[in-house]
């Protein structure tokens, strides 16, 4: 798909949601692990790693422009979260790192984010918000015997990103971008 198509295609909305980046020393950390899981799983490539915060959906630009409105009146505090287990989720079929939300400002920001997606009628997730990095997808089952160390994400930035189909695969561009304080 080129450019130009994705943008007659998504003129009307994108696909949206928010989450925060990793450093370089964060995403080797993450390519360590991928490489040792099984060649029948659909890496993430490194460029689209990243932490999520909310899913939100298909949103209009219109509606995109009210949820840039809605995270600027937030508080967004810097937080620290352990990622430390690999788990497979059945449903979405990854394998992903996750952690334990336990840092209250990061709870803040998950609920925050759940609250704004339901006043403007976005995606809200069903579950309890868990901190994690997808490593693959088109998982089918867990996987034992990998090697890994825990990750300490302590982000500076909270970021809306838009999901599409690019040439190459899925792309995760920076719609917009918040400090933490």
């Amino acid at each position: 798909m080129t450019n130009s198509t994705r943008n007659i295609s998504t003129a009307a909305g994108k696909r949206v949601f928010l989450g925060f980046s990793l450093t370089t020393e964060q995403t080797k950390q993450i390519e360590a692990i991928q490489l040792q899981l099984p060649a029948n799983v659909r890496l993430v490539p490194s460029q689209n790693l990243h932490m999520t915060l909310a899913f939100l959906g298909y949103a209009s630009n219109e509606t995109i422009g009210a949820l840039i409105n809605q995270i600027e009146a937030i508080d967004k505090p810097r937080f620290t979260v352990d990622l430390d287990c690999i788990e497979h989720w059945k449903k979405p079929k990854i394998l992903c790192f996750k952690g334990t939300a336990s840092d209250p400002n990061l709870l803040s920001m998950a609920n925050d984010g759940q609250t704004i997606a339901q006043k403007l009628k976005l995606h809200q997730s069903e579950y309890h918000y868990n901190p994690h990095i997808t490593l693959s997808r088109k998982a089918k089952a867990a996987v034992d015997g990998i090697c890994y160390t825990t990750l300490t994400i302590k982000p500076s930035a909270l970021h809306l990103f838009e999901s599409f189909a690019g040439k190459d695969g899925v792309e995760y561009p920076i719609l917009h971008s918040w400090q933490l304080t």
